[in-house]
């Protein structure tokens, strides 16, 4: 037995003995792969196969948003980089990968980017994605990015863009009597004087947010009246104290700047009238639509005595109509450039069902001028605009053009926008933002929506009564919202970037950031990101002693000062209201908005 126990002791030694030179073995090749990362991260070096091979690869860009009329040598810098299964990762030089770009999203589908020396370069407006692909023993890996080419002058998703109605002279048709417009005398609803007292209430009640306002009615005999001509200023419109119309135009462009407001001009390109100045020209050039029979074609009426006629785009381009009459604008009011924005309504392509606006042009042996030929001639404006240092605004998208043709690239905002959610979530608002999307609502809150001001008022534009409630509920959510990125929409919740987002919970109507609640129903309590450090609550119906939570950056501040917001400034209502844990309580009578700012701040503007 004692034999047996001594031969068993030492097989156990030895056992332990190979054991223990496994384990030696086990951690020398643990060392030596630990050496072996750091080879791959360092020394450039690609084991592919293994426990150190590559898992993926991904492509990132320094900048998601190019803006080149802001920055001509504006580019996004590619960075490529290859994530291994050992957990290490590395920067690949772009030479190891094959890199291309291809057009996603674009008016005429053009080229968006281009890629050269590791750089993404902006060729026209739209989306592109970035591919790349890395081929490495056999294996290829591939990754894309998106990126946006905004070629604007100005950040339509920042901004409250409106139109003001200054008058139309004339007797409507029978269909039109009964529109709100016509119930009263609307030849001059408001001159440029009282435009500017306008710009200057909404400005205190929008809290200077940033603002464009277009004017409509700006020239001679109101809406509508004198086209294709614009180059005379609606005399009707004149301060007694200036020279002329021309003079009181560029006065309140100049003025309303004060008043955090850009003043433009609500044109149109596609309206001729026999009373205009340039009728016989535009008859004798062949520019005007026509019938099947070749008789010069009216679609329409809208005053009694003044049937309305179409500009033939594609024939007004060829002889250099369209040119001349931007230009000259432009020339005859200089202050419009500063603004960098023009808006031409009812920039049609086509009538309803697709039929040609020139049933006579558009036969083949008249010169085949369909509505692609339009768009064709459309994009050619946009771009002779912008080459003049001016962004186009339109009236709508998809509505009156060839399927799919929105001028997504060309066009940078528009109101009454398409409720298509995948077009929305491909689309960000820096690329095509809306104004108001629902004429006769605030529209869809977990996209948000800004507003429209000229039905306002046209009906009253001394107290502009909805004017402040309807900013609260859409402009005010939609410029916040409108900074993020729309991430995913699914089971009716609309997730932003940075942990916002939009939904309806328990019957109402919830934005939220976490425990921040911007939205409830129509309870506000917005930081107006604008203004140095601001919330904006509002209330439609009133409430008492309702709890906000503060967001997170306002940590710090423990005391505010509320006051209410009229058209006239802020007035104090409350200072150095206490902030408990994190906390403010807040009382607000109906349709009431109020300004919030630390005590620390001035409480008025």
């Amino acid at each position: 037995m004692t034999v047996d126990f001594s031969m068993t002791h030492a097989g156990s030694q030895a056992l332990k003995y190979k054991r223990v030179q496994v384990l030696i073995l086990g951690v020398l090749l643990l060392l030596g792969a630990c050496a072996g990362r750091g080879v791959v991260e360092n020394a450039a070096q690609d084991p592919s196969e293994g426990a150190n091979g590559m898992d993926h690869v991904a492509l990132r860009t320094d900048k998601s948003v190019l803006h080149p009329m802001r920055g001509r040598s504006e580019t996004a810098i590619l960075t490529l980089t290859a994530f291994y299964r050992s957990g290490s990762e590395r920067v690949l030089p772009l030479s190891e990968a094959t890199v291309a770009a291809r057009t996603k999203q674009a008016s005429g589908n053009v080229e968006v980017v281009t890629i050269e020396g590791g750089k993404a370069i902006p060729k026209e407006g739209g989306i592109a994605t970035i591919e790349a692909t890395v081929s490495q023993n056999g294996h290829e890996y591939k990754t894309s990015t998106d990126i946006v080419v905004a070629p604007f002058f100005r950040d339509y998703h920042q901004t409250l863009v409106m139109k003001l109605f200054l008058g139309m002279e004339g007797e409507p048709v029978e269909r039109l009597e009964k529109e709100p417009l016509f119930q009263k005398p609307r030849d001059v609803l408001c001159t440029f004087g009282e435009a500017l007292k306008v710009i200057r209430k909404a400005d205190s009640l929008t809290r200077g947010i940033p603002k464009i306002i277009y004017l409509v009615g700006w020239q001679k005999g109101g809406h509508d009246h004198g086209y294709p001509a614009w180059d005379e200023v609606n005399p009707r419109l004149k301060r007694a104290q200036d020279a002329t119309a021309l003079d009181s135009l560029r006065w309140l462009i100049r003025e309303a700047r004060q008043y955090h407001t850009t003043v433009s001009l609500h044109i149109n390109m596609t309206d001729a009238y026999e009373r205009s100045p340039l009728w016989d020209e535009y008859v004798s050039k062949d520019c005007l639509a026509r019938d099947e029979q070749g008789k010069l074609l009216s679609p329409g009426i809208q005053m009694k005595g003044e049937p309305m006629y179409n500009v033939v785009y594609p024939k007004e381009w060829e002889v250099g109509l369209a040119q001349r009459r931007i230009d000259n604008l432009i020339a005859m009011v200089p202050e419009l450039e500063d603004g960098h924005t023009i808006h031409i309504d009812v920039f049609i392509a086509q009538r309803e069902g697709g039929k040609p606006i020139s049933p006579w042009h558009a036969k083949p042996e008249s010169g085949g001028l369909t509505p692609d030929k339009y768009v064709e001639t459309q994009r050619k404006i946009f771009h002779y605009w912008r080459d003049r240092g001016f962004d186009v605004t339109g009236e709508g998208i998809f509505w009156a053009h060839p399927p799919g043709e929105g001028f997504t690239g060309l066009q940078p905002f528009s109101w009454w926008y398409p409720d298509d959610k995948k077009y929305q979530m491909e689309i960000p608002e820096c690329l095509m933002a809306r104004g108001r999307a629902d004429r006769a609502g605030d529209g869809d809150f977990r996209f948000g929506a800004s507003m429209h001001g000229e039905e306002i008022w046209q009906k009253d534009c001394i107290d502009m009564p909805g004017f402040l409630g309807m900013f609260c509920r859409t402009t005010l959510p939609w410029y916040y919202l409108s900074r993020l990125d729309r991430v995913r929409f699914a089971d009716g919740a609309l997730y932003y970037s940075d942990g916002v987002v939009a939904r309806t919970e328990s019957g109402k109507k919830i934005i939220r950031k976490g425990d921040f609640i911007l939205r409830e129903d129509d309870d506000l309590f917005v930081p107006a990101l604008w203004n140095a450090k601001e919330i904006i609550a509002y209330s439609q119906s009133g409430y008492r002693n309702k709890t906000w939570r503060i967001p997170e950056d306002w940590r710090n501040v423990r005391r505010v000062d509320v006051s209410v917001i009229t058209g006239e400034g802020c007035a104090l209502l409350k200072k150095n209201v206490p902030i408990t844990g994190g906390k403010l309580v807040l009382s607000l009578g109906k349709e009431e908005a109020v300004s919030i700012v630390p005590s620390a701040l001035p409480a008025s503007r």
